[in-house]
């Protein structure tokens, strides 16, 4: 009877500590956002925003759903996985899309035809010159 106790007891303790790691990962994922390396690298992860940054050169990724990122300057590759997220960029060189209905805007370039690289996979990406 004993170990019945110790055994349920645990099951709860461990499910307690399951929920409460899980509710912390969520607020972390809802903050969503960062930039580092002396601001070459924004990533942002979770679902919805709508975020402003500045970049030269770097990377930008984008993780997660129905997000809306506007860069200006310029990224030499900008990845993007998930559904519904949306970039504009000034100059992109490289572009990588996983996922569905993702869109890349860019206005120009550094490649020698004027034109991104592109890589997609998934249904409705796209990248469209602005």
């Amino acid at each position: 009877m004993k170990n019945i106790k110790r055994a349920g007891i645990l099951a709860i303790l461990l499910l307690g500590t399951g929920t409460a790691f899980s509710q912390s990962r969520k607020t972390e994922s809802a903050k969503g956002v960062e930039k580092t390396d002396n601001n070459k690298i924004v990533h942002v992860e979770g679902v919805g925003h709508q975020l402003n940054y500045s970049l030269n050169g770097g990377v930008a990724e984008v993780e997660g759903g129905d997000n809306m990122v506007t860069i200006k300057g310029s990224a030499k590759k900008i990845a993007v996985s998930g559904t519904g997220n949306k970039v504009y960029i000034d100059k992109v060189d490289k572009v990588s899309i996983e996922g569905g209905d993702n869109t890349v805007y860019y206005r120009t370039s550094g490649t020698k035809s004027g034109k991104p690289d592109v890589s997609i996979t998934g249904v409705g990406n796209k990248v469209v010159k602005q």
